[in-house]
């Protein structure tokens, strides 16, 4: 990812996007949200990102860590999709696209549980962010349990008075 000058920003293809999806953001904190703005800037036709936390914190003058705590907000909400390391899908409703019909074909492909219009959105995002702690929690007990069999035991020296 590299920074783009105001010459090479206009001289790029104009793309087009609805964003209605923009409609479906939930409570975000600042940082996602601002997080989000970046990766809509960044955005290749069609919604895909190629940067890593380190590129997309040295954009928004972040670091990893921030970076790295603002993205399961925006993958509950289901509004960005890690592909793989260092790639991320924005959701069509967001995403830019070509024409207008590319747009369509992609939200017309979309799984019905990816669909941003259908169900309670806040409800879903709720849960699927609570899904998200209680897997880190889990994470962090199972590191916790093998940091403390790993520690080596001492055993109480006998004082010499």
């Amino acid at each position: 990812m590299s920074v783009t000058t105001a010459e090479e920003w206009v001289s790029r293809r104009p793309l087009w996007g609805s964003f209605n999806g923009l409609a479906y953001v939930p409570r975000l904190p600042p940082t996602a949200y601002t997080l989000l703005l970046h990766l809509m800037t960044e955005q290749e036709p069609g919604g895909l990102v190629a940067a890593t936390h380190d590129e997309l914190g040295s954009g928004l003058a972040m670091g990893r860590d921030q970076i790295s705590r603002a993205m399961p907000y925006l993958v509950a909400a289901r509004l960005v999709t890690v592909v793989r390391r260092g790639r991320f899908q924005l959701h069509p409703a967001i995403a830019a696209f070509n024409t207008p019909k590319e747009q369509q074909q992609a939200m017309r492909a979309l799984p019905a549980g990816m669909r941003l219009d259908e169900g309670d959105f806040e409800d879903e995002y709720e849960r699927r962010l609570a899904q998200h702690q209680e897997e880190k929690a889990r994470k962090a007990e199972r590191r916790s349990k093998v940091a403390d069999i790993s520690r080596p035991r001492l055993k109480a020296v006998p004082s010499a008075d």
